[in-house]
């Protein structure tokens, strides 16, 4: 059985796998991670198994001739509804912050809570290189390729993302309210202030979720629905 050896490589690395850890989420050893990185030589049993742990079908990882004609076959579409979504939503963005806003310092130490505790644990999750690659690719809601390898992969880390910003969003709303009650009482007094300075946590993981990566999300979905498409036609 043959594989393409720079396709694993290339699958480990977007992912910020070892391959130790590779083949720990694999099932097999780590010296058959080795071979196959090598001369792409493996059983039936290994093509598999690597296979479901990257998210793809099994084809994905022939060899060489395959993998060319894959590349060749690959076109660029530009997506102008896209592009237009992206720019309403640019506007509609500061729009929200600037007229529900009341603390400006603590407007952008809420957005930073979120955006980088977000990004610090999707990197601790599945590497820095691959959570480089996911947001690097944000570009793909305006112009995205016809084919990407591995790109449930990417689906997969968005669904993470989205899931780990509104943990940190409730989770830095709560801390504030009781920092406000134990520090601060006085403020209690002022529900719409203090309400206003409290849900900022969450309006900002709101924010970072609905307007940019859920799009991107259902982007890599409809790309993933045409590949499968495409592969059975």
């Amino acid at each position: 059985m043959s594989i393409s050896p720079a396709k694993i490589v290339t699958l480990r690395k977007d992912r910020g796998w070892s391959q130790e850890k590779l083949a720990t989420m694999s099932g097999v050893s780590e010296r058959t991670i080795q071979r196959a990185e090598k001369d792409g030589s493996c059983s039936l049993e290994t093509k598999l198994a690597l296979a479901a742990v990257f998210e793809i079908s099994p084809t994905e990882l022939s060899g060489p001739a395959n993998e060319g004609q894959a590349k060749q076959s690959v076109t660029y579409k530009t997506d102008w509804s896209g592009a237009l979504g992206l720019f309403v939503l640019g506007l509609l963005a500061p729009a929200m912050v600037l007229l529900t806003a009341t603390e400006g310092q603590w407007e952008l130490t809420s957005a930073a809570i979120v955006w980088g505790l977000t990004i610090v644990i999707v990197m601790m999750n599945f590497g820095a290189k691959a959570t480089y690659n996911f947001f690097d690719k944000t570009s793909w809601i305006v112009k995205h390729p016809s084919y990407v390898q591995g790109l449930n992969h990417y689906i997969s880390l968005g669904n993470s993302v989205i899931k780990f910003a509104y943990i940190i969003g409730i989770a830095a709303t709560i801390v504030t309210s009781l920092t406000i009650a134990v520090h601060a009482p006085e403020m209690l007094g002022d529900k719409v202030k203090y309400f206003s300075i409290v849900i900022r946590p969450l309006v900002h993981a709101m924010l970072f979720n609905e307007l940019w990566i859920r799009p991107y999300k259902s982007k890599m979905e409809r790309m993933w629905a045409m590949q499968l498409s495409t592969s059975k036609s």
